[in-house]
């Protein structure tokens, strides 16, 4: 399985639009029984940076800011396609802001939504609490047979 989260340039938590976030990582999720292993495999820049910059900073874009009209735009939505370029392959997108638009390109792309707790900036803590949700969902007491390792990520 892979989930990729929005990042900011200080590779923190991304809070804003994942549309509009300067970066993404992706981690790969293996679980073996009771034993989960994850590593972030890469980094990715935005897609949409290269295309228009100024929505990387436009605080109108970090929520639903488009009127009904402009989200109503083939054109406007299309824009947003340009996300599953960074996270194609992934299952699931960590977010808890996003616009309808992302919501709905990401439904067509086969990547779920999936919130965090609002608290955490560590991309690494949120990814471990989606395992912990993700793999105890049926069974609460099974957080307690769960072992989660984290391998490092190596940039080379």
């Amino acid at each position: 399985m892979k989930i990729a989260i929005s990042l900011s340039k200080d590779g923190s938590i991304y809070l804003g639009n994942p549309w509009t976030a300067p970066n993404f990582a992706v981690y790969e999720i293996i679980q073996k029984e009771n034993i989960i292993k994850y590593q972030r495999i890469y980094e990715k820049e935005n897609p949409w940076i290269a295309e228009d910059e100024s929505v990387i900073c436009d605080p109108m874009m970090c929520s639903d800011g488009c009127s009904d009209t402009v989200k109503a735009d083939l054109n406007h939505l299309a824009d947003h396609y340009i996300i599953l370029e960074a996270i194609s392959g992934c299952t699931t997108l960590l977010a808890n802001t996003f616009c309808s638009n992302v919501e709905k390109v990401l439904k067509n792309g086969g990547i779920d939504l999936h919130p965090y707790p609002v608290f955490i900036k560590d991309p690494d803590i949120a990814v471990n609490s989606f395992i912990v949700s993700e793999f105890t969902s049926d069974d609460p007491y099974n957080s307690a047979k769960l072992k989660i390792i984290k391998l490092n990520f190596n940039l080379n």
